[in-house]
């Protein structure tokens, strides 16, 4: 009866907060995961796993409250031996305006192809979390249809947002779609997805991807979806988490 009271609860928040589960998209929805869009360069917020997020948002709150007295528009937060009543649009307003950190700079990383860039050009996985905003500097990967770079965090965050820098000097336009997985492992499958992008992108712009269900995961991956194989480069991947 709790996990049915608190799926009724998070329905009605979200239609009054700034996203509602009509935002977000089931795994097997691939309409609801790939929206037409008229405005190149959109950048599409929200489109995560609704399982996903209500499954978190049930470890994280639900608990035991047997007997609780909280009302329809409280979430029952379980205090040692007794409990806590909190509006739940307090609750969600505190996750989204949580103040995140930088987690990402100087972390392992990874990509799906090498690319060589004959010593012109600093091209390895690493540039992409260096710091480093620069034209001779950024990952590189191979001619690929989906290829993918990644960045392991070192530890289990909750992902706020995912800033990318495109490539400075040329190019941009190469980058047409990307989608964002956080998780455990580079299984995209076993990932949540974060968000997308779809473009094309332009040279030297900044692609800012809010994760409105903070997706928890050590593993960031970013692929680059295209029609035809492409390469995948950008100058710099910022994480920020909590």
């Amino acid at each position: 009866m709790m996990v049915v009271t608190i799926l009724f609860l998070l329905q009605n928040v979200m239609s009054i907060c700034s996203w509602s589960l009509d935002d977000v998209c089931d795994p097997d929805d691939k309409q609801c995961q790939n929206p037409p869009l008229s405005n190149p360069g959109e950048i599409i917020y929200g489109q995560c796993y609704r399982h996903a997020a209500l499954r978190r948002l049930l470890k994280d709150l639900a608990g035991s409250c047997k007997g609780h007295v909280c009302t329809v528009s409280e979430i029952c937060i379980p205090q040692s031996q007794t409990y806590t009543c909190v509006l739940l649009l307090e609750v969600f307003a505190e996750w989204r305006t949580r103040k995140g950190s930088l987690v990402s700079q100087n972390k392992g990383t990874g990509q799906s192809t090498p690319f060589d860039c004959h010593n012109v050009v600093v091209c390895k996985p690493g540039a992409g979390v260096d710091g480093i905003k620069e034209f001779n500097n950024m990952f590189h990967t191979n001619t690929e249809r989906e290829p993918f770079w990644w960045v392991n965090l070192g530890q289990v965050y909750k992902v706020q947002k995912v800033v990318s820098t495109n490539r400075i000097h040329c190019c941009g336009y190469r980058l047409t779609k990307m989608l964002i997985h956080v998780g455990t492992s580079l299984d995209t499958s076993q990932m949540e997805l974060c968000g997308q992008f779809i473009g094309p992108a332009v040279t030297r712009q900044v692609i800012v991807i809010l994760c409105n269900t903070l997706p928890e995961g050590q593993v960031v991956k970013l692929t680059s979806v295209n029609t035809a194989p492409e390469v995948f480069h950008l100058a710099e991947v910022e994480v920020y988490a909590v």
